[in-house]
């Protein structure tokens, strides 16, 4: 059989990727040090001098003068090592003067950038570093880019940029880790270095702000580190850093530089080490398993294998932003992906330097023996596993470790975890030293065992799979090698140039050895590579890339396509152009490219002896056209087309990726300018500007760079469109082209949906693929997948009601039990309905434990970022969120959409069983019971009252909550067992959570409310301007409502207040079926007491007149008797009779028994006519209808006699100038000012000046008036001064001498605070409240009425017949 080679040789390299990966293990992750240079001009042969803040010039280069160092302190900035101070300039022009700044991160004016190998510009303008026009003048900031803006690193020919800087992470102190900042100053003095000034123990330490000595933040470097922990058993090393919060990135930064990795973890015992080591920990730690390849599934970074897999419940999780990994102490030290931009702390691993004894042979050769490397033989049978284990056993063989590269769609190789589960090893024993999962493999099945593994596709990933799968396999056998001094690695071998030499003389060089410039085809070669030359000086090998043919166009000199590159940062850069080389020292392995006539030593290549290789011949695509609808020209050989997608059709980046292979292309790589316009013209000419289209571009790992998902080379091109991607913090920057004529390239998360542009090479046919409706529908609109059907609701209920619908429908709220489900699920809502949230199954039950609604366990979750939270501790169902398909605790009586389940079998036509209503209970003693729950009120004493959350802690104690009222009934009845309540009183409403979102917070429904007006307050009240704005500490936060127990009007409503306030609470909980049913219900046989009055419903249908006669009706005058009587009208389920009759009131509705109407509740559009009688309706309103009407009737009896009207004197009102209108009771007249607010002093002023005095009030009957007066102000002004003060003795006195012989005041008042010495009357109430004197507010004048002779006249006329009448009738 003859084997393709070419297509394949990718896949047998990795073999051997995991020994060059131990081999360079200490020179790839060196420990960085931010060079000091010397910044050398070489056609002038001088050296920047920096030889004070304020002269930066040039001299004879002297490599031991301070003055003439510099170093990197940031991405941007230079440093003078001898003054500590930046270079910078004092603004962007043209010939200023360069000179030295503090150095000040943020400040654009010291940020410079290296252009084109040799300039030196600030960033962002064309402005260069320039010697100057005289030989020891100023350094300037120049336009002229000659040869006085040409600079090099002195003693090298590299460029400035090559010592760049990289932050330096700490340990310990008190900075979380946070990198150095340097200079930092400490004492007054600056420092460009870690230092132990300060301490006594020789331990180096730097500032982590530019000010220690005010900000006093500091760490630990890393260079004499003592922080590690040893195994005993294995010798290895481990850091625990808890103290530090990095991102994932951050951290694994860290542990290079200490010639480490983020932990790996590969062996059982290592992760019961750890556990053990961890143990009292609370906060999850970075370690180094990370998704950062969309191909290579989960990994550990510095390429540890990865045989073990211990993820927590529900992980790896699907959201395509958490694809790094931490450690979770508090969850048994099991696995959790997360999201690798968060901050937490890290756990470094450093190995012992030497190999294992069974690392793979070296390969190295003593004269012509060749090294010894593995080759298969590949069986085509169909096996299951251990069948073709006992067939390799026939040949004295074992399963392959390794894949023979073949076309097969899949092999069996010996690696299996039937031992022990998630723990895989090779079935010859031979240690796992590499592995190769497919995306998503290992998976963690719950419903079968997927044992072995085998080799999927071309690329030979590797996945799990069951071992009664028939599938061939591979056995290993040997394979010749290379010549003496040449070293193997895979089908090639490899060999370092000795001398120094220009890049034409390698290639020549290599070529007379019958070889060539290396090539480097993939990233396992690219690390074989940089494992050879890791252990030597020389800094600079050749390679044979280079774009000497046209600038910006890299070629391999052998002719191959360029499918692979791994350029250091800024290379090959828009002004970059020469030949490429592989570097050394801390840039170990990366490209850079450089002027071929440097000499540098060189890497040749060829093909190994024992193997053939045919290259392909290269087929001439010019002559091949297009097919119809794509578009290219004769100069490229692909071909692209955009493709558009109206509505839920538009797709993910991968979505997108995947439907461009599978038509036969990838999505479009833009790797030069002919190819950018003709994507350009082509999306123009189909008009279809304005929309973005996803292309091939993405970067997962920062430290890896951009890729084309064609794997194509990243060109010069993507560099002078990259900065945009680079301005964002996310890792998932997936290229898009947002269309507009400029062809914008714009970053975006790869899960959004847009439209796409793929591209497939020129000669090939294409794929067209119609998508037919993803899913099955059933008659009733329930959606069919995997077994089970799905309805997604387009309205918004609480859980309650949104359970409801599931059961009525043969359903439940749904289950979500793996991956592939809540995949589904997400990217159904995603694609095809409006709603931001849905109700699932999950809730948090009464003992904290997750659980779903129909019993099942919980295998599976998908909680968002800080999710669940339990908020307010109220937050006891979940949602799935549209965005990306993750759950959110939430409160339950939140309206969201929700998804029902159901499963196949399910009928609609079975009989539908209602849920059965909860058993009737009893609750305990002095407990309340209504309509199947118990109640209770707390407050009235002073020690009884609390705060919100004291008191919803308080009735969590029994087993329940602050009482919810969802309807009017509940709210009547606690209102009328209010009627004894000293204060306010707090229930469950409360939009703590969110603002003007008000919940309850046992979780059901909001369905009622009863807002007194002005409530809620939209938009919080400012306290104080310049207390903590940005915190919100400035606002009064009006979270908590109570309901009122006063003023009258205003009984049972509620009222949003500070949750701080200490006031009387209602518990609230389920009655208790063991306990006897006694329902809480009020005596209807005989008269019942409430308040001053006892009440008896009349339960025979009489006429109003015959009601009226039978016993006084009764009048309702507060919110209490209101509720007490609804109660009633609800027990016997009529309507009552109630005092009302506008016949006998003149036409005026006034209650019978005389007492003054403060009190209503009529209905809507109530009372609609003038001569009718007033019935209590069971919706617990007031109607009329004609007295005709028979009805029950309640009456009263009172122990209080309705108030008489006060007589009117005779007398007048005083006029006034400004027409100030006075009303007038008895034989005063009052003057109510609310337009316009004084203090107390200034209101008794203006009194005075009206010949009367702020208001004393010498009774009930003058407290009521003038209650009744200013009620209707209320909205306008909340309360009034009147004329009560104290006196330095402490005393209450009025202001008119009157004596003090009857009080008002509010519920706790006088509070007599020290500085609260006048008396206000609230306008909503008319009670009196002692507040400051200085206070601002209304006020009330009282003066006597004016007599006159008339008047007096009149009065003895009267009293003068009413004396002849009395003789008269005496006589």
């Amino acid at each position: 059989m003859r084997y393709n080679i070419n297509s394949y040789i990718s896949s047998l390299l990795d073999c051997l990727f995991v020994l060059c990966m131990h081999k360079s293990h200490l020179i790839f992750f060196p420990f960085l040090h931010n060079e000091i240079f010397l910044i050398y001009n070489k056609d002038l042969k001088r050296c920047a001098q920096a030889q004070s803040s304020s002269s930066v010039t040039t001299a004879t280069c002297n490599q031991d003068a301070e003055s003439q160092k510099f170093r990197w302190v940031s991405d941007h900035q230079l440093m003078s090592v001898a003054l500590r101070l930046c270079l910078g300039v004092p603004s962007k022009k043209d010939q200023v003067m360069i000179t030295l700044y503090p150095c000040n991160k943020t400040s654009e004016l010291q940020h410079w950038e290296c252009r084109n190998e040799t300039l030196l510009a600030i960033q962002g303008e064309d402005f260069f570093f320039n010697s100057g026009s005289r030989e020891e003048g100023n350094v300037m900031l120049q336009k002229e880019s000659g040869v006085r803006s040409k600079w090099k690193i002195y003693g090298t020919t590299d460029d400035l940029c090559s010592q760049g800087y990289e932050d330096l992470f700490t340990l310990l102190g008190n900075a979380n880790g946070a990198p150095c900042v340097f200079p930092f100053k400490l004492s007054g003095k600056w420092y460009a270095e870690c230092t132990d000034a300060a301490r006594s123990d020789d331990l180096l330490w730097c500032g982590t702000t530019a000010d220690f000595d005010t900000d006093e933040l500091y760490g630990f470097c890393l260079l004499k580190s003592k922080f590690w922990t040893t195994d005993p058993l294995t010798g290895t090393h481990y850091q625990i850093n808890f103290q530090s919060a990095l991102t994932w990135h951050q951290a694994r930064k860290s542990c290079q530089q200490q010639n480490a990795e983020l932990l790996s973890i590969t062996e059982i015992h290592e992760q019961m080490y750890l556990r053990d080591l961890i143990d009292r920990m609370r906060s999850a730690l970075w370690i180094g398993f990370n998704s950062l390849n969309f191909n290579y599934g989960w990994q550990w970074s510095g390429s540890s294998h990865f045989r073990y897999l211990n993820w927590d419940l529900g992980n790896p999780s699907l959201e395509p932003e958490k694809i790094c990994a931490v450690l979770n102490p508090r969850k048994d030290a099991k696995w959790e992906n997360r999201e690798c931009d968060q901050k937490v702390g890290y756990i470094c691993k450093r190995e012992n330097s030497t190999l294992d004894s069974f690392s793979l042979p070296s390969g190295r050769s003593v004269n012509k023996n060749y090294s010894k490397s593995f080759l298969f033989k590949l069986h085509h049978c169909q096996y299951i596993w251990k069948g073709f284990v006992m067939q390799c056993n026939n040949f004295n063989k074992n399963i392959a470790e390794f894949m023979f590269l073949e076309p097969i769609v899949e092999l069996w190789i010996g690696l299996n975890d039937l031992r022990i589960q998630m723990c895989f090893e090779w079935s010859d024993k031979m240690p796992v030293t590499y592995t190769k999962w497919l995306h998503g493999e290992p998976t963690i099945a719950k419903s079968r065992q997927e044992d072995c593994v085998v080799m999927k596709g071309q690329d030979g990933y590797w996945a799990d799979s069951s071992p009664l799968q028939d599938t061939p396999g591979t056995v290993k056998h040997i394979d010749p090698g290379c010549w003496k001094g040449w070293e193997r690695h895979g089908f090639y071998c490899y060999l370092i140039g000795h001398t120094f030499v220009t890049f034409s003389e390698a290639k020549k060089t290599c070529e007379r050895s019958k070889g060539y410039l290396t090539t480097v085809g993939d990233r396992y070669e690219q690390a074989y590579l940089t494992s050879l030359i890791g252990l030597r000086s020389e800094k600079y090998f050749w390679i044979g890339l280079s774009d000497v043919e046209k600038q910006g166009t890299f070629k391999w000199t052998d002719g191959e396509e360029v499918l692979f590159t791994h350029w250091n940062s800024a290379m090959p850069g828009m002004f970059l152009c020469g030949c490429v080389s592989i570097s050394e020292g801390s840039a170990s392995g990366l490209w850079h490219v450089q002027d071929c006539e440097e000499k540098a030593k060189f890497l040749c290549k060829q093909p190994a002896e024992a193997m053939t290789l045919h290259p392909s011949v290269p087929e001439e695509k010019s002559y091949f056209k297009c097919p119809m609808g794509w578009d290219s020209n004769n100069n490229i050989s692909s071909c692209f087309k955009p493709f558009v997608r109206e509505g839920n059709q538009k797709k993910s980046w991968l979505e997108a990726r995947d439907f461009c292979r599978e038509i036969g292309g990838d999505l479009a790589a833009i790797n030069s300018e002919e190819e950018q316009q003709v994507i350009q013209h082509s999306i123009v000419d189909k008009e279809l500007s304005f929309r973005p289209f996803w292309i091939g571009l993405f970067c997962l790992d920062p430290d890896e760079g951009f890729f084309w998902s064609d794997s194509s080379p990243v060109s010069d091109l993507v560099f002078s469109h990259i900065a945009i991607f680079l301005t964002s913090s996310s890792l998932e920057r997936l290229g898009a082209i947002n269309e507009e004529f400029s062809m914008n390239w714009i970053n975006t998360h790869c899960e959004h949906f847009n439209d796409c542009i793929c591209q497939i090479e020129k000669g090939r046919t294409w794929s067209f693929i119609i998508y037919l409706a993803e899913y099955e529908v059933t008659e009733d609109g329930w959606i069919i997948y995997g077994g089970k059907q799905y309805f997604f609701s387009t309205e918004s209920v609480p859980l309650e009601k949104a359970r409801q619908f599931c059961k009525k429908n043969f359903g439940d709220l749904v289950v979500i039990d793996s991956n592939s489900e809540s995949k589904f699920l997400w990217k159904y809502i995603l694609r095809n309905v409006q709603k931001e949230s849905y109700f699932i199954s999950l809730i948090l039950s009464v003992d904290q434990q997750f659980t779903w609604m129909d019993g099942s366990p919980v295998h599976y979750v998908a909680w968002a970022k800080n999710e669940p939270n339990y908020a307010n501790a109220e937050e006891n169902c979940m949602v799935m969120y549209k965005n990306f398909g993750l759950w959110h605790d939430i409160n339950c009586g939140n309206p969201n959409a929700f998804i029902c389940e159901r499963h196949s079998s399910s009928t609609v036509n079975s009989t539908f069983a209602v849920t059965a209503p909860s058993p009737p209970g009893g609750c305990p003693e002095s407990w309340l019971l209504f309509r199947n729950k118990c109640y209770k009120m707390f407050g009235s004493r002073d020690e009884d009252r609390v705060m919100w959350i004291p008191a919803r802690r308080t009735c969590a104690k029994f087993g329940g909550n602050l009482a919810s009222i969802p309807n009017e009934q509940v709210q009547a009845f606690l209102t009328y067992y209010l009627r004894d309540a000293k204060t306010d009183t707090w229930i469950g409403l409360n939009d703590i959570n969110s603002e003007l979102n008000f919940v309850w917070a046992d979780g059901s429904g909001v369905y009622y409310t009863n807002w007194i007006t002005g409530s809620p307050v939209v938009g919080e009240i400012t306290l104080y301007d310049s207390l903590q704005p940005e915190t919100g500490n400035n606002l009064l936060q009006l979270d908590c409502v109570v309901v009122k127990t006063g003023p009258v009007d205003k009984i049972g409503q509620w009222k949003d207040e500070p949750c701080y306030e200490a006031r009387g609470f209602i518990c609230q909980m389920d009655s208790d079926p063991k306990l006897s049913h006694s329902p809480t219900t009020i005596p209807a046989s005989d008269f019942t007491r409430c308040g001053d009055s006892s009440y008896l419903v009349i339960s025979s249908k009489m006429k109003w007149e015959e009601a009226q006669k039978s016993s006084e009706l009764a009048s309702i005058l507060d919110p209490y008797s209101q509720s007490f009587l609804w109660l009633q009208v609800l027990e016997y389920g009529e309507p009552l009779w109630i005092g009302l009759n506008s016949n006998v009131t003149s036409g005026n509705y006034k209650w019978i028994d005389k007492w003054r109407m403060g009190y209503s509740k009529w209905a809507s559009d109530e009372p609609k006519q003038t001569v009718v009688c007033v019935y209590l309706d069971l919706d617990g309103t007031w109607k009329t209808a004609s007295c005709d009407q028979k009805y029950f009737s309640v009456c009263k009896q009172s122990d209080v006699m309705a108030p008489t009207d006060s007589p009117q004197l005779f007398g007048r009102c005083p006029e006034s100038e400004e027409h100030r209108t006075w009303v007038h009771f008895r034989s005063h007249c009052y003057y109510i000012e609310s337009s316009y607010t004084r203090n107390w002093a200034q209101a008794s002023r203006e009194c005075t000046q009206l010949d009367a005095t702020l208001v004393s009030v010498e009774d009930h009957a003058e407290s009521i008036f003038l209650s009744h007066s200013i009620k209707p102000l209320e909205s306008k002004i909340t309360s009034l001064w009147i004329g009560m003060s104290k006196n330095v003795n402490g005393q209450w006195l009025w202001r008119d001498n009157t004596a003090v012989d009857f009080a008002n005041w509010n519920e706790e008042e006088p509070s007599s605070y020290g500085n609260e010495k006048c008396v206000e009357m609230y306008a909503s109430s008319g009670y009196w409240n002692d507040a400051q004197c200085s206070y601002k507010r209304g006020y009330i004048c009282k003066d006597q009425k004016v007599s006159d002779i008339c008047n007096i006249l009149g009065l003895w006329l009267i009293m003068c017949i009413m004396g002849v009448y009395i003789k008269l009738h005496a006589a």
